[in-house]
């Protein structure tokens, strides 16, 4: 009996140990008055770091198809035209374009945002993290989907989206 609460506590540690290293592009945008949040399942982010561990590059690449908000028919419906248009557009892209320290593991990165063939510069904070031999890369940024022609002249969607990166690169 023993062994059996030994090997439930040590599988319970490992899968939540595990969903603490997850990386994760999320997002929230108010529509009706209510919070909508949703996350994309597949991307890709590579960071590049310097001889003294500085953040040098960062880059970032993520399929458009694979957007989740817990509701299948919206997930569809943000796949169309007016709003990703994925067909034509099957990538979102972030590529920096300078790099700023501001003090300890904090920067500030000038990029390129690229969602539905338009590109914007913008800037975004990021914060650097050393944990269990990995980085812990972190951002917390807001977009104005208009700017993208994402959701078109929509007056009941919110202008500004909020994006939460969480990601996990080896030293």
């Amino acid at each position: 009996m023993k062994l059996r609460y030994t090997l439930i506590f040590a599988i319970c540690f490992s899968a939540f140990a595990f969903s603490q290293n997850q990386s994760s592009i999320d997002f929230i945008i108010r529509n009706l008055g209510v919070n909508v949040d949703g996350h994309f399942e597949t991307f890709d982010i590579n960071a590049e770091f310097d001889s003294s561990q500085n953040l040098k590059k960062i880059t970032g690449t993520i399929q458009v198809k694979s957007i989740e908000t817990g509701i299948e028919s919206r997930d569809e419906h943000l796949l169309e035209e007016d709003y990703f248009h994925a067909e034509k557009h099957k990538t979102i892209t972030l590529k920096s374009r300078a790099i700023t320290k501001k003090s300890n593991g904090n920067y500030i990165v000038k990029s390129n945002l690229t969602i539905k063939g338009k590109t914007k510069k913008i800037t975004i904070p990021v914060k650097i993290e050393k944990q269990n031999g990995q980085y812990k890369i972190i951002s917390n940024f807001e977009i104005n989907r208009k700017d993208f022609n994402v959701g078109g002249s929509s007056f009941i969607m919110s202008k500004t989206a909020r994006i939460n990166v969480v990601h996990y690169q080896n030293l």
